[in-house]
């Protein structure tokens, strides 16, 4: 059988497989997921595709190749950690066709690895039917509306639209939402007019993404489909299927009518809830703010153990004294992900939820909304 040869950077290979790698799961249901598919076309670019039952990443590596129309599977743990190690320099990579399988060598300047390949027709085909015009968005808008949005979205199995990041795209602005019934997360970012669309990110493909994305990257094209969403920029394309279904009224949890307003320090607040929080109650985490004047008293007990705790911490305070209960690990995660060193904290009542900001941010800006816990007196 004739021998056919790909010639490739080391840096750039292991770069790129390193990046689409980060979809692949540690267990899938079809063994075809384990492997990269190689695709060779007849430009002599070398397409690397990566995937697993919810969506795929490809994409494209400079090489020069003595062949065309050639497609390949190899297991992604091997090839990997078998190009980790090896210095910077071209990598020759040559393939036999066995026809049931292939035999691959890898070659270097000193060495070589060998290994066997599938047929690429064992790698599932994806369909995209019924595509609309693709929009785009500002990469880093993109990137920090779901990175932000992503830590409130759910993992519940009777109501799958929650577990996901909500893109809610009106004519002139595009709204990145997420929420699991206690915590809620929202940003909004002003668009060039477009049509309306709208689709739910599965909270994993939205941490793929916010992985993947170079930092200088400037513009994502996002093409919605029947079933699948893809996402477009520099040279990846990633491809996933959409959670089916109504995503529920956001807007309408949205508190509108907070008339007490806190400004803390955001890294003493943080700090406080996590000296106190070791002294709650394991199971429900909840600690009571005491919200005063100029002072917040913070308070954690566990009956069960006979511990508890209280702090004071200062803050500016604008309203009535209220007594607040919230579960410690949601408020200090919301908290930690909000930028900046001021964060405020707008309330009505013990039962209706709390909104946190940035001290100085706008109400189109990030916006996490937290429900209380009934005090137990």
């Amino acid at each position: 059988m004739a021998q056919m040869k790909i010639t490739i950077s080391k840096s750039e290979l292991l770069s790129k497989l390193s990046a689409v790698g980060k979809i692949i799961q540690a267990k899938n249901q079809l063994p075809a997921y384990n492997n990269f598919l190689f695709e060779v076309d007849e430009d002599g670019l070398l397409k690397v595709t990566a995937g697993e039952e919810g969506g795929r990443i490809s994409t494209n590596i400079e090489c020069q190749a003595d062949f065309t129309s050639l497609s390949f599977m190899i297991d992604a743990k091997t090839i990997l950690d078998g190009c980790r190690e090896i210095p910077e320099q071209p990598l020759i990579m040559s393939i036999v066709d066995k026809k049931t399988y292939l035999e691959i060598c890898v070659r270097y300047a000193n060495g070589k690895f060998e290994l066997v390949g599938g047929k690429a027709d064992e790698f599932p085909i994806l369909n995209l039917s019924g595509s609309e015009e693709p929009f785009t968005l500002n990469a880093q808008d993109f990137l920090y509306g779901i990175r932000q949005a992503q830590i409130c979205s759910a993992h519940d199995e009777l109501r799958p639209t929650m577990n996901g990041v909500f893109l809610d795209k009106d004519i002139d602005k595009i709204t990145y939402v997420a929420s699991d019934g206690s915590t809620l997360a929202m940003i909004e970012y002003t668009i060039q007019p477009d049509k309306r669309s709208s689709f739910i990110l599965p909270e994993r493909m939205s941490r793929v993404l916010s992985k993947i994305v170079p930092a200088n990257c400037e513009e994502i094209n996002v093409t919605v489909s029947e079933k699948n969403v893809i996402f477009e920029f520099d040279c990846f394309c990633l491809t996933c299927r959409m959670i089916e279904g109504r995503y529920p009224n956001y807007r309408s949890v949205i508190p509108q009518k907070n008339d007490k307003k806190a400004t803390f320090v955001k890294s003493d607040l943080i700090s406080a809830l996590k000296r106190v929080a070791v002294f709650c109650n394991i199971s429900s985490s909840l600690v009571v703010m005491n919200f005063e004047d100029e002072k917040l008293t913070l308070s954690g007990h566990d009956i069960d153990f006979s511990t508890s705790a209280e702090e004071e911490v200062a803050i500016t305070y604008s309203g009535n004294p209220i007594k607040i209960g919230f579960k410690s690990s949601s408020l200090i995660e919301l908290l930690s992900n909000i930028p900046g060193p001021e964060v405020s904290m707008t309330l009505l009542d013990p039962s209706r939820a709390a909104l946190l900001r940035r001290s100085d941010e706008q109400e189109n800006g990030l916006t996490y909304i937290i429900m209380p816990m009934t005090i137990n007196c």
